[in-house]
């Protein structure tokens, strides 16, 4: 019995040398030896008896009988060969009584390779074990700036805190992620139970993974893994079942090739739309009334976002009639966002809009469990192929405002409330602070932020002389204060001078039009492995600008001529030269910055003064979206001085 298996799994061996020489490359077991020239130099820590997982074992340390295993430790030699007796018997033996025996392996960036006990490597291999016993000794390679090296040190300080050698990532920022996942902090020991509970977890789910995937992965296991944490949760993970993974995994498949392809989202600068022939409109039959909710996390009267997106709801109706119903939920909390979702994809909406970022995750969750459900999120960089998310170039309409502010600055300085520092705020910043250097070279923008608890960004200004300032961009009904868009402040009395306008109706009445025709489901075929991504802004009137009569009337004809050029195409707010507050030179002269180059802004202008906040300084609610839209520079305050030591 134990030849046969030799016999077969030599015949596997010689098929796959055949197969890895006819694409030219090397069917041999890599040499850790000839890999890392100066091995015996390197620093070498003993790291005991340990489980290491078979996928993880790479090759041998020593050339030495290389020649008698595929580069998958299958066997070559003629079955008439001592190596085939000896192997033949091993598998008998680990089959009655189990491998007594641990190998004895040397680790090299996460990578196994063995010094001692090849064959049981190999007979385990043909046995589809998954794990085995080694004695391990680690090589710590030489610092060098590279990401391999940088994401090995990542492994080491989660290794430290688990000892789980199974889990890897082939990109920094892999093991945080997967701290922030499982709710665990870097640099505390996990207990035993925390230990197990991952490692089952992982196992069942690469279980089911490979098994979808074969031979054909369109990623990692690990950064697979990540993917599924981030839709599904690990506390609800920990005791499912390999059917249960299988099954959830065939669902999100279109989030591993989306993750895979690592392309950013294809940012549309309108919802596309078709004319239907009659062949067509028989074809494609929409509902012949669209139902579409709307989920708002405050009410409309007391937030003025929440408002500018109830009135496109309401022009939603009125543009189409009786074709269109929508309805709104108020006051919705985000724990709550996942039920209230479900409810309405259950009621039968057939269309959800999610007006806040901070339903992005339940969007994610709901979308798998109403794949007939058409989804959206109102936030930046969604990076998910079920849910669309959509945002206008409120930028664009920050440089105007920038423009009338530096012409209208007596003293120079202009005032900049931001709130969130979030992807998207540090490009309005920029364009506020380049417009206004446009209309004066020497405006300088002094930025204070509205989300730190108990700091009044008004008062800040107010007493370092600031008169001109632009606060937050839209106003509620029931707000008596007129603090928004900007405006003069004159001892007290404030003289609004512009404010943006958010036409969010273009963007809905946009959507709607392109589900009706049918144009939603060509631009998913067109994309299917890139995020999907509305970005509108003043070429389609999504964005828009309203000055009061106390802009001069010099000033009101720049406005009109920027708003013009703006929305032809024929003026970009972002084109080099521009110097960040360091001196370093962001935009070389005349490159024109991409949209998803303008939206990953993490830096200031020269010209603002001020700073972004670190993750710790913001309110409760501030820290929730700030992590969630994922700024780089919103940093823990302590992990911002560790860098900059």
């Amino acid at each position: 019995m134990a030849m046969d298996e030799y016999l077969q799994a030599r015949k596997e061996g010689l098929r796959e040398v055949h197969t890895l020489q006819s694409r030219g490359e090397d069917p041999s077991l890599p040499v850790l030896n000839e890999l890392v020239p100066g091995l015996n130099r390197l620093s070498q820590v003993p790291l005991g008896l340990m489980q290491i997982s078979l996928s993880q074992i790479e090759g041998t340390v020593t050339k030495g009988r290389t020649t008698a295993f595929s580069k998958s430790f299958l066997p070559l030699l003629d079955a008439n060969s001592e190596f085939a007796g000896k192997w033949s018997l091993l598998y008998d033996n680990i089959v009655e009584d189990g491998l007594r025996q641990p190998v004895i392996a040397m680790e090299y960036y996460n990578k196994f390779y063995i010094v001692e006990g090849n064959k049981r490597v190999s007979v385990m291999r043909k046995l589809d074990a998954v794990l085995i016993e080694a004695n391990v000794t680690r090589v710590m390679p030489e610092p060098e700036d590279s990401e391999r090296y940088r994401v090995y040190q990542e492994y080491l300080r989660f290794f430290d805190d688990t000892k789980i050698n199974f889990i890897y990532f082939d990109h920094e920022g892999g093991f945080t992620q997967l701290y922030a996942l499982i709710g665990k902090k870097p640099g505390e020991k996990w207990a035993g139970e925390e230990i197990f509970d991952l490692q089952s977890c992982y196992y069942r789910f690469a279980q089911a993974y490979t098994a979808r995937a074969g031979t054909h992965r369109p990623m990692s296991t690990g950064n697979a893994f990540l993917v599924y944490l981030e839709v599904f949760g690990y506390d609800g993970s920990i005791n499912k079942s390999p059917t249960e993974f299988g099954q959830e995994i065939a669902r999100i498949w279109p989030e591993f090739i989306v993750a895979a392809a690592n392309k950013p989202a294809a940012l549309l600068n309108q919802p596309a739309e078709k004319q239907q022939t009659l062949l067509q409109s028989v074809w494609h039959r929409p509902p012949q009334t669209l139902r579409c909710a709307f989920i708002y996390n405050r009410s409309p009267q007391i937030s003025g976002w929440t408002y500018w997106h109830e009135l496109g709801r309401k022009a939603l109706e009125e543009t189409f009639g009786a074709r269109v119903e929508t309805i709104a939920r108020e006051n919705i909390l985000q724990k709550d966002a996942d039920a209230v979702i479900d409810e309405l994809a259950r009621e039968g909406y057939h269309v959800i809009f999610a007006t806040t970022p901070v339903f992005l995750h339940a969007c994610m969750r709901q979308s798998v469990a109403h794949p007939q459900t058409k989804i959206l999120n109102c936030s930046l960089l969604a990076n998910y192929h079920n849910v669309r998310s959509y945002y206008l170039r409120i930028y664009e309409a920050k440089f105007v405002l920038g423009a009338i502010a530096g012409a209208m600055a007596d003293d120079n300085l202009i005032g900049y409330i931001a709130d969130y520092p979030i992807y998207g705020t540090p490009a309005s910043i920029n364009a506020f602070a380049l417009g206004a250097q446009m209309t004066n070279p020497r405006a300088q923008i002094v930025l204070e932020w509205s989300t730190i608890p108990g700091h009044d960004p008004e008062k800040a200004l107010i007493s370092q002389g600031v008169r001109i300032i632009s606060n937050r961009d839209i106003s509620a009904p029931h707000l008596e204060s007129r603090a928004f868009g900007l405006y003069y402040d004159l001892n007290g009395q404030i003289q609004n001078l512009a404010m943006p306008v958010w036409n969010w109706e273009k963007l809905y009445q946009g959507i709607v039009r392109s589900i009706l025709t049918g144009a939603w489901s060509e631009e998913e075929q067109h994309n299917a492995d890139r995020a999907l991504s509305y970005y509108m802004g003043m070429s389609t009137d999504a964005i828009d600008l309203l000055c009061s009569k106390s802009v001069p009337s010099r000033v009101h004809r720049l406005v009109d001529l920027l708003h013009e050029r703006i929305r032809s195409g024929a003026f970009l707010p972002f084109v080099g030269p521009l110097v960040d507050q360091a001196g370093v030179t962001r935009i070389a002269p005349d490159i024109v910055l991409t949209p998803q180059e303008i939206i990953r802004m993490d830096y200031l202008a020269q010209n603002v003064v001020g700073r972004i906040p670190s993750l710790d300084e913001l309110s409760d609610a501030a820290k929730d979206l700030a992590a969630l839209q994922g700024l780089r520079a919103v940093t823990p305050a302590a992990d911002k001085a560790a860098k900059n030591v």
